[in-house]
């Protein structure tokens, strides 16, 4: 799971359209997501994402702001949703939900909490009582997520002639650091092959999961929706529906291809239900879900001692910096990888950066004088 998909996972009672009293306000929410699952081809995790920041937004219109229309927004409007992210009304507004009307002790707290709030007249003074209270800080990432669903959505409001300006398209977008993908080495490679038991046809799937992951550039979702039909085993060829369903083509190893062939034969002797449909099954014979993906190789990567947090995801970092490593051009990269803009593939760069180093600094002469 990434870093965004985290995010929207901590969100799960936030934006509930029960909570907003402007129906008008929802009803354009519920057009726009339309417009982009329906017509634009969107994938279920944008829209969920989508969803939820954009009725958070119209959560706080309806409770601090009392704006009826979108035209009666201003770029304090905006300033003032993301002040309040960070806020203790925020910080109270979600513990309520999530605790619902408990009368105990705790009730003294958010009573204190809620004097404190009132005393707010400048952000020092936010910042202090934060600190009182533990408030924990949405994250730049997540701001920028939000900032992101508000400025297409008003684009959208804009082409469809409900605003004349796009005032969310001149929000300050937070700045910070960006991670460098987390990635796994051939030795951890190797341990995952040694502790997964290929007696099973359980096995031989998982092997072949991980197999096609680091040779193949994937997404967890291009991998759960792999038909047989979309395979060229013996050119080891994918036709790869990815985001918006655009359509590229990957490879995949020697490996991959031996276990590929071992896992069909199997689930044509196994499963009655057996269809060509569906690549990746569950012990059911039924199409693995994203949320088993995980699982299972967050246990087996458990299981071979290995510390950091390996996710599908990983595979497809790992993909990446090997190839840059060994030499391929970032533009062929972007190709295998399906990025639209080359300014995601540029990320990893700086992984390929340190590999560059360590080569420098064991091989050039003076490198260490």
């Amino acid at each position: 799971m990434n870093n965004s998909d985290k995010d929207v996972e901590k969100e799960k009672d936030i934006g509930n359209k029960d909570n907003i009293r402007n129906e008008n306000l929802v009803m354009y929410v519920d057009k726009f997501l339309y417009y982009e699952e329906v017509i634009l081809g969107k994938s279920f995790n944008t829209i969920r994402s989508y969803r939820r920041d954009l009725l958070q937004f119209m959560e706080y219109l309806d409770e601090y702001e009392e704006i009826r229309n979108f035209e009666e927004i201003e770029m304090m409007t905006f300033r003032s949703f993301i002040a309040y992210l960070n806020s203790p009304k925020r910080l109270t507004k979600d513990e309520d939900k999530e605790q619902g009307s408990e009368k105990s002790a705790e009730n003294v707290e958010i009573k204190d909490t809620e004097t404190e709030i009132d005393k707010i007249k400048s952000i020092e003074d936010m910042e202090e009582i934060n600190k009182k209270i533990s408030v924990k800080p949405v994250s730049k990432r997540t701001i920028n997520r939000k900032i992101s669903a508000l400025r297409t959505f008003f684009k959208y409001l804009q082409e469809i002639k409900v605003i004349e300006t796009n005032k969310a398209a001149y929000i300050n977008v937070p700045k910070f650091e960006k991670e460098l993908p987390n990635v796994l080495n051939r030795d951890d490679l190797n341990r995952l092959r040694h502790v997964i038991s290929t007696e099973k046809i359980t096995g031989i799937r998982d092997r072949l999961i991980i197999e096609l992951l680091y040779s193949s550039g994937l997404r967890s979702m291009e991998l759960i929706n792999l038909s047989e039909f979309m395979i060229d085993i013996e050119e080891r060829e994918i036709r790869v529906i990815g985001k918006g369903d655009k359509e590229r083509i990957t490879f995949f190893s020697e490996n991959a291809k031996k276990w590929l062939i071992k896992y069909i034969e199997e689930k044509k002797r196994q499963y009655e239900n057996y269809t060509r449909e569906v690549l990746i099954v569950n012990s059911k014979g039924k199409k693995l879900t994203t949320r088993s993906l995980r699982r299972l190789i967050s246990a087996h990567a458990h299981e071979a001692g290995i510390q950091k947090e390996i996710t599908p995801h990983v595979f497809r970092h790992s993909f990446a910096t090997e190839l840059l490593n060994n030499g391929v051009d970032i533009r062929y990269l972007q190709e295998l990888l399906g990025h639209s803009s080359i300014a995601t593939t540029q990320v990893y760069t700086h992984v390929s950066k340190a590999f560059l180093r360590d080569i420098y600094m064991n091989t050039h002469p003076l490198a260490k004088e």
